[in-house]
């Protein structure tokens, strides 16, 4: 009964950790670096003490990562019931999958196999999460430090992944210290040695950052109208007023020497057909400033619809029209500057159930669940790559990053391989109400700044929208929930990072190594009962 109380609260000290380090939970990114500890202490008592090990490892391994995600996220409940609920069950399954593995690699290869086992597993499952269907990558391990920058400048080599290796050795290196301590003080002291070593090279790399920005700049207007998005946006106030509103926010600010106005995402709250968007009163009424400044550009998010008339055209998300033909709705970002030519992005990470039905692709009936499951008019197309704006002498560019987009570090990098010299996020996070959910999101954009060495400009509908430098540090922002309005000079840059050029290599390489890994388990586990066989 006891070891039952004991490896309860281990589990329960484990997720508390892991949430006390998070930002805009506990923000003591330190605590981080000591989470797994009670988890690998639990796994290694389980193991020399009971046969029945696995069971019971899944069991405190599923309360500990259930906790971590409740504790962190629980915040998804203001925009989604049950999709709160799926997203927190969901991911701490397969988290305890991982640390499952974990163990029963370890019961068989050893404890050297075994640890290492636990980095590999878990660097694959954070790259998988990353870009399956299911994908929630909100509690990746390396996100943790995004708001403590200045301990991992060395981003732009790792991404976060990088990060999420760095913890997972300094948990491990730990534990190597406690279990040694009066045991070899040898591997006791080369674990510590191995993390102060870690802890300055992350520290000191950091220091040594040469900054990429050139000498060419933007001037921005950033626009935050703080419209409700539950009784306002998209019913209680008229889309013209609301327009005109963010009209009037515009001018008190722009000069002659603005380059860009970047408004929120559904800005222009009310659906329009692609080949229509010229004639919308948001685009008439934002052309009448552009006449007036001849430079300028307006960045702003919208909801736009795509006519198919061609089957043989359709996407997997595509709707039949009651008369004729077939549509794709779209969450999307439009400029506008003095051409005729409208540019447009369609957001391609969609929030997995308020956007998007996973695997639509192979199970095409999916689409009709939606619908009885209450999810989605909002089931959105995408658009498979990135799009990138720039001025009329196709320089200056611009990323549109719409929302959940700014959570994928190697998604952005596309657009810095396709000519961004600058970030611009636009979001709307009132959905989450004034709840850890919007400042978590702030603080995951800084980790982009990082990783591309991007001025990142940041348009929230009701908060926090900012100006994020490339060193990741947010040198202007606005207050949560009211009207306002930034002004700023920002960098451009166009030069690569190593991260750009490579991206998350790190998941790669774990997970081409993982099934490697488990298959040499299952081998030697084969042998093992072989083995077993014959002495009886």
């Amino acid at each position: 009964m006891m070891s039952k109380i004991k490896f309860l609260l281990f589990a329960l000290l484990s997720g508390g950790l892991f949430a006390l380090a998070w930002p805009a939970i506990g923000g003591i990114v330190y605590a981080i670096f000591f989470a797994f500890l009670p988890l690998l202490w639990m796994e290694r008592q389980i193991s020399m003490d009971d046969n029945r090990s696995a069971l019971k490892v899944l069991l405190y391994a599923y309360l500990a990562f259930l906790l971590f995600n409740l504790l962190t996220t629980w915040w998804i409940y203001y925009a989604s019931n049950w999709g709160s609920v799926m997203a927190i069950m969901c991911n701490a399954f397969f988290m305890t999958v991982v640390f499952w593995l974990f163990h029963l690699s370890k019961k068989h290869l050893g404890k050297k196999a075994g640890y290492a086992s636990l980095i590999i597993y878990w660097l694959a499952f954070e790259y998988i999460h990353l870009n399956w269907e299911l994908s929630w990558p909100w509690l990746n391990l390396g996100n943790v430090f995004a708001d403590d920058v200045y301990m991992i400048q060395w981003y732009e080599y790792t991404g976060t992944l990088g990060g999420t290796l760095f913890v997972l050795v300094i948990n491990l290196l730990l534990f190597q210290a406690i279990t040694n301590f009066n045991v070899n003080r040898r591997k006791m002291l080369g674990a510590i040695t191995a993390i102060f070593l870690s802890l300055l090279a992350a520290t000191t790399i950091g220091g040594a950052k040469e900054t990429n920005d050139t000498n060419e700049h933007l001037n921005v207007v950033i626009i935050q109208p703080n419209i409700d998005p539950y009784y306002d946006k998209f019913q209680g106030i008229s889309e013209s007023d609301q327009i005109d509103l963010m009209v009037r926010l515009a001018i008190s600010q722009i000069t002659e020497e603005t380059d860009v106005v970047l408004l929120p995402e559904t800005a222009f709250p009310q659906p329009f057909w692609d080949h229509e968007l010229e004639f919308m009163y948001g685009t008439e009424e934002f052309r009448k400033i552009i006449d007036e400044y001849e430079d300028l550009r307006v960045i702003t998010g919208i909801l736009c619809s795509l006519l198919y008339t061609d089957e043989s055209e359709l996407s997997s998300t595509a709707r039949k029209l009651p008369e004729f033909g077939w549509y794709d709705n779209y969450n999307a970002a439009m400029h506008i500057d003095q051409s005729k030519e409208i540019q447009l992005h369609r957001k391609s990470k969609l929030v997995l159930g308020a956007e998007k039905v996973p695997f639509l692709k192979h199970i095409p009936w999916m689409k009709k669940l939606s619908v009885n499951l209450g999810g989605t008019q909002s089931m959105y197309g995408v658009q498979e790559y990135p799009s990138v704006f720039f001025n009329q002498d196709n320089e200056e560019g611009l990323a549109p990053i719409i929302c959940y987009e700014s959570v994928y570090g190697e998604y952005v990098n596309q657009y810095a391989q396709e000519g961004a010299a600058v970030y611009a996020i636009i979001t709307n996070d009132g959905w989450w109400d004034n709840t850890p959910g919007y400042k978590q999101h702030l603080a995951y954009a800084r980790l982009r700044a990082i990783e591309g060495r991007r001025s990142v400009i940041r348009s929230a509908n009701t908060g926090i929208s900012a100006i994020i430098n490339s060193e990741g540090q947010i040198t202007a922002s606005t207050d949560w929930w009211e009207e306002s309005t930034l002004s700023a000079e920002v960098s451009m840059n166009t030069a690569s990072t190593f991260y750009i050029d490579h991206g998350d290599y790190i998941g790669r390489t774990a997970v081409f190594l993982a099934p490697l890994l488990l298959l040499y388990a299952f081998v030697q586990r084969t042998k093992q009962q072989r083995k077993k066989l014959t002495k009886h």
